[in-house]
């Protein structure tokens, strides 16, 4: 133990086996870079099942009792940063461009399915603010066309969090304060601070926890567009192209997928087109 930090000592091969069993468990790759963030996190969990070193709990996940600690050491070791309105090039495109020929499109009330997937959307910021921008562009006409937007991501606390929709006020600092007051209930008494999502988003909403490891996703629906923003850079450039082909399958033809401004689909997918600002449409 790190007598300084109160740690308990990550050794080289330690931290090498906790990075496979990561990559086996979610693909997602992690360079030294991440190791001060492993130990940390993972003493957590060291603690919890009292635990003396990282080599006893590498073990354990690896023996056959360890089905319910994956998950929560998934949970532990994974990041999740998001914030409403992040990136808000693609919710004004989804205003001023998508939108509007979606409904041109659909004005013979032939199809009037929308469905949108948000793919990583940590504690909900991203999937709430798509259905903001929804109601911002339809106002009262919503009701008239079948909308769900779908959110998964791989950390089932964050899952949770989102389906609790509940902030505090640091969280939504941001958000205009007209957005603020038309969406959200400002908490009083014990939740002073918070900030809850009103009900009538999250009836759009259906969350569900997903590893993009999985062969099968069970999803049913095809999608108009996908969000899957700060994702991919997560993963290496095989498990990215695999993941696009995913992608590509479950998009409706024309449709759309929203990536990271730091992250390209170049050198991984031929089966989209660059449009702008790292939005792609289904080739």
């Amino acid at each position: 133990m790190d007598t300084n930090t109160g740690l308990t000592n990550l050794t080289d091969s330690e931290f090498k086996d906790l990075v496979d069993i990561i990559y086996e468990n979610t693909r997602i790759k992690m360079g030294e870079h991440k190791r001060a963030l492993i130990a940390s996190r993972l003493n957590k969990r060291l603690r919890e099942h009292k635990l003396e070193t990282f080599s006893e709990y590498i073990k354990f996940l690896k023996s056959d009792a360890s089905a319910s600690e994956i998950v929560d050491f998934v949970n532990a070791v994974t990041t999740n940063k998001t914030d409403f309105f992040r990136e808000n090039k693609h919710f004004e495109f989804m205003k001023t461009s998508f939108l509007p020929n979606w409904v041109k499109e659909n004005a013979s009330g032939k199809n009037k399915t929308l469905r949108i997937w948000s793919a990583g959307c940590s504690t909900g910021e991203e999937p709430y603010t798509i259905i903001m921008t929804l109601f911002e562009y339809f106002g009262k006409k919503i009701d008239q066309y079948d909308i769900k937007v779908l959110g998964t991501d791989l950390d089932t606390n964050v899952v949770n969090h989102a389906q609790n929709g509940i902030y505090k006020e640091e969280t939504v600092r941001d958000i205009e304060k007209s957005i603020l007051r038309k969406y959200f209930l400002q908490g009083s008494g014990q939740n002073e601070g918070k900030y809850r999502v009103k009900d009538e988003l999250k009836k759009y909403l259906s969350l569900k926890q997903l590893n993009f490891k999985d062969k099968n996703f069970n999803i049913n629906s095809k999608f108009d567009i996908i969000f899957c923003r700060n994702v991919i850079i997560y993963f290496d450039k095989d498990f990215q192209k695999e993941l696009f082909t995913h992608f590509h399958n479950y998009l409706k033809d024309g449709a759309y997928v929203f990536i990271g401004h730091s992250e390209t689909l170049f050198g991984v997918s031929e089966k989209f087109k660059y449009v702008s600002s790292n939005i792609y449409n289904k080739v």
